[in-house]
């Protein structure tokens, strides 16, 4: 298959692409995944390739970062509702540190792991968050916390 080379042309959107096929018209699916569209590649299962903003607007509406925040006899805890994780400190910002590392932490325990378990599957759009924002720090802070 030949795409186009202008990243807003349309192509057939039911089209699934092969691995291979993905590999060869890489740059292409990234332009047309930056630009609003969606690429669906196949190996072993369905993948898309989307936009990691468009994704995380549509798993924040099911899987908000809803923290709650706690002070108590000069220590700060932090926790999401129905979420096995927390943060605990002395100041806000080493509870802020704590959760974040558990978050992280919860997140590639799920994913090795728990997201087998009946009682963690309910969090797959949480983790997939963490996921996406992980590998930078302020960026992780900035989606959980927002603007503090």
């Amino acid at each position: 298959m030949t795409l186009r080379a202008d990243p807003h042309a349309s192509f057939a959107l039911a089209h699934q692409f092969k691995a291979r096929e993905a590999r060869d018209h890489f740059k292409e699916l990234m332009d047309r995944a930056e630009s609003g569209g969606v690429a669906v590649l196949r190996r072993n299962s369905a993948m898309v390739l989307v936009e990691r903003d468009v994704l995380d607007s549509a798993l924040a509406a099911e899987h908000p970062f809803d923290v709650k925040v706690s002070f108590s006899d000069g220590q700060t805890s932090m926790w999401i509702e129905g979420v096995p994780v927390h943060g605990v400190g002395e100041s806000y910002d080493e509870a802020e540190e704590d959760f974040l590392d558990a978050l992280v932490d919860y997140a590639e325990a799920w994913v090795s792991e728990l997201r087998f378990a009946p009682n963690h599957k309910a969090n797959a759009g949480l983790v997939e968050r963490v996921l996406m924002f992980a590998g930078d720090r302020d960026e992780l802070r900035q989606v959980v916390f927002g603007d503090e």
